[in-house]
């Protein structure tokens, strides 16, 4: 499994009264490609759909744009809105495929025209399916999708970020929780993990919990939260440490009183 999962699956159908089993009928196998568009960079990947079901598949393949907000959400929009779309750069080929049953293809991504690229685009090539559902009775078909993430990141970018802001928030059952909102203050995209350490006065730690990693894109914010451990009373200072594989790890404190 890679950093968002195998492929961002998405699936929509009409409802309807009896709901039947949908099984995936099709998989790829990366989530994410990153390429060079340096001169001699890697302008070139590829990756593999498969048919995992037992009989025929065919398969639309298509750029789109992508984001996300600052609570992780993807948004998709049409191959060419948004800003840092790569659309314009990418080729994919072939855009449609028919894959007998255990059969595997490579779907080949080339960038071309990115002499003049100095900041990282990004898009999203989406492998479509259809498939009934199955049972007896009345049957409708489920439209799948599958997401491979493109990156293309120029040379000389840099890895920045910063916490640009720390504060508690009501937490479940009465607790609290850290919230941190993080920028991505450089030019590539960021996967942040990190920790929240508990000192005492005399700056001894009393705790520690980890925060799970989340991606960043360039110049986005991403906001995250962590529960508040539970603490012996006393005044502690809550201090929040950030790796994201840069040069420094980016920091944020808050104190913290427990009754």
């Amino acid at each position: 499994m890679s950093r968002i999962g195998l492929g961002l699956a998405l699936a929509g159908a009409a409802l309807w009264l009896a709901p039947r089993a949908v099984t995936a009928q099709v998989s790829v196998d990366q989530a994410e490609v990153f390429l060079d568009p340096g001169v001699n960079g890697r302008r070139v990947a590829s990756f593999n759909v498969t048919n995992e079901g037992g009989s025929p598949a065919q398969a639309t393949i298509y750029l789109a744009d992508w984001d996300r907000n600052e609570d992780g959400e993807h948004r998709f929009e049409a191959a060419g809105t948004l800003p840092h779309s790569c659309a314009s750069y990418l080729q994919v080929f072939p855009l449609t495929i028919r894959l007998p049953a255990a059969a595997r293809q490579a779907v080949r991504l080339t960038l071309s025209g990115t002499d003049s690229l100095r900041t990282a685009c990004w898009s999203i090539a989406f492998v479509e399916t259809s498939a009934p559902s199955t049972g007896t009775g009345r049957q409708i078909r489920y439209v799948t999708r599958l997401g491979v993430k493109i990156y293309a990141l120029p040379q000389g970018l840099t890895k920045e970020g910063e916490v640009e802001d720390i504060g508690l928030q009501p937490g479940d059952s009465g607790g609290k929780r850290i919230v941190l909102r993080f920028h991505d203050t450089g030019g590539m995209p960021l996967w942040v993990h990190g920790t929240v350490e508990y000192r005492r006065a005399d700056n001894s730690v009393a705790a520690t919990d980890s925060i799970p990693e989340f991606p960043v894109l360039p110049d986005a914010h991403r906001r995250v939260s962590v529960p508040v451990r539970k603490l012996p009373a006393g005044s502690y200072l809550a201090l929040a440490l950030l790796d994201y594989s840069g040069s420094e790890i980016a920091a944020g404190q808050i104190p913290l009183e427990v009754p």
